[in-house]
């Protein structure tokens, strides 16, 4: 974790971090590494199909050797939970989903590296895409 005084050094790419995905990021703050992708908007799974506005589905992750507590993260760490809820809820009112009927976005946010900064780096990594 970081002092409030202390300047992070900040590093960034936008695009070129997967071939695949429609968008990717790369992001470090400090020690936080984060990787983000998207995919879409494509169309709809059938039972989707007849909304009116875009579905965003979203993964976020944080890699078992990512901090020094080793922590074994599954999907019930309350934590990851929380902060997988808010950067939810953070994309699906950036992006504006009545543009994009019977769609769908997915949206996976990796943690590499953990040094504190998990929430921030997540938003800013999937923002960037």
């Amino acid at each position: 974790s970081t002092w409030a005084h202390e300047v992070l050094a900040v590093k960034f790419r936008i695009g070129g971090v997967s071939q695949n995905a429609d968008g990717s990021a790369y992001l470090e703050i400090g020690n936080t590494k984060v990787i983000a992708y998207v995919y879409g908007p494509w169309e709809a799974r059938k039972r989707k199909a007849a909304l009116q506005k875009a579905v965003v589905n979203f993964k976020y992750t944080v890699a078992p050797f990512s901090s020094v507590e080793r922590k074994k993260r599954g999907r019930g760490d309350r934590q990851s939970q929380e902060i997988a809820m808010g950067l939810r809820q953070a994309f699906e009112s950036a992006i504006l989903l009545d543009q994009y009927p019977r769609s769908q976005i997915d949206i996976y946010v990796h943690v590499v590296e953990a040094d504190g900064g998990l929430r921030k780096g997540g938003v800013r990594g999937g923002i960037m895409v």
